[in-house]
């Protein structure tokens, strides 16, 4: 049964931040699933995820033309060869959609029922209206601890803040001049690209006793997004990154363990 995979590490926000350490913990969490080997943002994906041992789930939100939240990662039905935009196209049309066997773009709804609730969901959420938004926090603030809501402005991060108490990622444009930013507007973990993480602000900003989260790969690594270097997965533990977006969490794990 799904339940019986637990976290194997604290999460960051669990415990005080004590500074770079060489051997503390770092987090796995599966960027859209286990991507790696189930396609992503799909049911299969996220439970093999769960199987694998990853400590969170990443799922990608967008809302549909009448209101529903979907997971996707693209704008558009790209996945099924079908340039419709989601945010231009009711929910009823996706759901007639499949891949590989499963939906499109799952409804957000479906994969917070189907995954056990002790297993906390990464919210990429790629509409940031206000509308959106707000419409997002009715649907999380009940069990908000189980979410953390992942950001792409400090605009959007003044919203949801005045709304909850729920934790925040910065998913920003990796530009260090924003860092102080979203902390003062209470955000709670940094998401860093690896391309831009480099050891001084790594420093400065585990000085400050700030989480820091990286996204491995992607632009200027030569990798796809969520893949990763064994020996550079380590490198960044010893540096101060306490949790990693990947596209394998088994890997991830041996590679940590290594």
């Amino acid at each position: 049964m799904v339940q019986q995979y637990l976290f194997c590490y604290r999460l960051p926000w669990s415990a005080p931040i004590q500074g770079p350490a060489v051997n503390t913990p770092s987090d796995i969490i599966a960027h859209r699933g286990y991507s790696a080997r189930y396609r992503e943002n799909s049911l299969p994906a996220w439970l093999a995820a769960i199987k694998a041992g990853a400590d969170m789930i990443e799922v990608d939100v967008r809302r549909t033309r009448d209101g529903v939240f979907v997971c996707a990662h693209d704008p558009d039905l790209r996945l099924a060869a079908d340039a419709r935009l989601i945010m231009e196209t009711d929910h009823e049309e996706i759901d007639r959609i499949q891949v590989h066997g499963e939906p499109v773009a799952p409804k957000l709804f479906s994969a917070i029922h189907a995954l056990p609730d002790n297993i906390p969901l990464l919210l990429d959420i790629k509409d940031e209206r206000p509308e959106s938004l707000e419409a997002l926090l009715e649907i999380c603030l009940a069990n908000e601890d189980r979410f953390v809501f992942g950001l792409h402005s400090l605009e959007s991060l003044k919203l949801v803040r005045r709304r909850s108490s729920v934790r925040i990622l910065g998913l920003l444009n990796g530009e260090p001049k924003e860092d102080d930013a979203f902390f003062a507007l209470g955000g709670t973990i940094l998401r860093l690209w690896e391309s831009m993480a480099d050891a001084d602000r790594i420093r400065r900003l585990r000085e400050a006793r700030h989480p820091i989260w990286m996204t491995t790969g992607g632009w200027g690594t030569g990798r796809d997004v969520g893949d990763f270097e064994p020996a550079r997965l380590r490198a960044h533990v010893v540096a101060g990154i306490s949790g990693f977006l990947v596209n394998d969490p088994v890997l991830a794990r041996k590679a940590l363990h290594a």
